[in-house]
């Protein structure tokens, strides 16, 4: 066999062998991870990303291993390499988008760094590949990284162009609820906030009351204090006590009840 014919065949048996590994691996790292030994399947993936990274299939176990050490191994920082590493190798694969928005999640959820995530929901918002779901809930945590950041009233324009741009949307009624939490938190340096905030934890109440039972308590307790706050005992204490047994922590709102029956004790004497 001519030499230049040998080492074809060579190369071609190679590749085989490379890929025959990758494959093995690959399907070792899914054994691993369905018998719920996260860090030796992650130790697979990563062997794959290694021997083929720039494949389908290395792209995948990139995927694979960055939502693993988000999701099982508290890994966050690793796991935000690896979707900025899909970016770089495939920005314009089906895989991309899901690993932006995961990257969100990393920078708002798990490492706090809210003024990187409002700039990466910005440009998530500006590129305009997303569902309008998508979309509000983008809006949504610009806003509340906006709110936990101390930028108040920069998260009440948030809020209100969110519910203004996506009035039918899943997300609506938690964007004014955080928004009706905006104005109560205002309260303080501008009386006029608490009625804007009871308006709307009125709106949130009404439209959450036979579909979403956990917001609906949250805005009648943000109702209640907005009425304690306002000096409206009387109100206030009728709406703790309609969500006692159903709301999240119940004993906050008996703590509350009863110091509003005290304040309204002092004010009968």
């Amino acid at each position: 066999m001519p030499f230049r014919s040998l080492l074809a065949l060579l190369v071609i048996l190679s590749a085989c062998t490379v890929q025959s590994s990758v494959s093995s691996h690959y399907l070792t790292a899914e054994k691993l991870w369905t018998e719920k030994n996260y860090r030796a399947a992650v130790s697979e993936f990563d062997h794959v990303v290694k021997e083929s990274p720039n494949t389908p299939i290395g792209l995948q176990a990139l995927w694979r291993a960055s939502m693993t050490r988000d999701l099982f191994l508290g890994e966050s920082e690793e796991a935000l390499k690896g979707f900025e590493a899909i970016l770089e190798r495939a920005g314009s694969s089906e895989l991309a988008p899901q690993a932006q928005i995961q990257m969100g999640e990393i920078y708002f959820t798990k490492l706090a760094r809210y003024p990187k995530a409002i700039e990466h929901y910005e440009k998530l918002l500006q590129a305009g590949k997303f569902s309008e779901e998508e979309q509000a809930r983008f809006l949504h945590r610009i806003g509340r990284s906006r709110f936990l950041l101390g930028q108040i009233r920069s998260a009440i324009e948030v809020f209100e162009q969110a519910a203004k741009k996506h009035p039918t949307s899943a997300m609506t009624p938690k964007i004014k609820l955080d928004l009706a939490n905006s104005w109560y938190a205002l309260g303080d340096g501008d009386k006029s906030s608490y009625g804007k905030a009871l308006r709307i934890y009125g709106e949130v109440a009404e439209s959450t009351q036979n579909t979403n039972p956990r917001l609906y308590a949250e805005a009648v307790f943000g109702e209640a204090a907005t009425l304690e706050e306002l000096d409206e005992l009387e109100k206030a204490h009728e709406r703790f006590k309609s969500i006692a047994n159903h709301y999240p922590a119940p004993n906050v709102v008996r703590i509350r009840m009863v110091r509003v029956s005290e304040r309204m004790a002092k004010k009968r004497k």
